[in-house]
């Protein structure tokens, strides 16, 4: 479904014409359904990996430069240093508060400080921080999720990832909007419960069966309702 279908759509099953639902109103509802969905559920069209490199005596790392033509960074899942032979090693998250008390019980007149990081831990919106400090300039592979991709309102033809696989959840869900917009309450319930059922049938594909291998864990079960004899 591209943006012009959606668009039509929308208009079609809320029986509101252009007039009472203009596209700048109905942009707005589409680019809140897609954030929305990016935050209930991992998608892998959303999935990145980058490589970066520590600074000597700093700890932390700039993330605001990554992202292609989804948005950007917007929260890392892992990061592994990679050796000098290509061997690889995770470095473990852990809380900003756990970084500070781990440097405090390092600290030692004596030696220093700066090391291998073996921690990292979400400095602010743009900045990772690493503990111990790094000691070297490591080479580092960011496995990272990027902002969700949008619908081009200024092109007919545009789709997404979610457009073209899970067009119901995109759809149900801008309705719910509509009928918010419309002061219609009823309507408004009905689609946002649609938009669950097809949020939740979208998750179990990307987050159930996608991340599964059959030969070590099953095939994915879910209860399934039975019809009354």
């Amino acid at each position: 479904m591209n943006y012009s279908e959606l668009i039509t759509n929308v208009r079609e099953y809320t029986e509101v014409d252009s007039n009472g639902l203009p596209d700048s109103i109905l942009n707005v509802f589409i680019t809140n359904i897609e954030n929305k969905i990016a935050r209930q559920m991992d998608s892998d069209d959303q999935r990145r990996y980058a490589f970066t490199s520590c600074e000597v005596n700093n700890a932390f790392i700039d993330v605001s430069t990554l992202g292609g033509s989804l948005g950007g960074f917007r929260f890392a899942r892992g990061l592994q240093l990679v050796n000098s032979d290509n061997t690889r090693e995770w470095v473990e998250q852990r809380d900003t508060t756990f970084m500070a008390e781990y440097a405090l019980t390092r600290s030692d007149p004596t030696s220093a400080t700066n090391g291998k990081p073996k921690y990292w831990a979400n400095w602010n919106q743009n900045t990772l921080i690493l503990s111990p400090t790094p000691d070297q300039a490591y080479t580092v592979e960011l496995w990272y999720v990027e902002n969700p991709e949008h619908l081009d309102t200024s092109n007919s033809s545009s789709t997404t990832f979610v457009s073209t696989n899970a067009p119901e959840v995109l759809l149900y869900g801008v309705i719910s909007e509509a009928y918010s917009y419309l002061k219609n309450p009823q309507e408004m319930q009905l689609y946002e419960g649609k938009y669950q059922v097809a949020l939740q049938d979208f998750a179990q594909e990307q987050m159930g069966r996608k991340r599964r291998d059959e030969y070590q864990n099953g095939v994915l079960r879910i209860p399934m309702k039975s019809l009354t004899p």
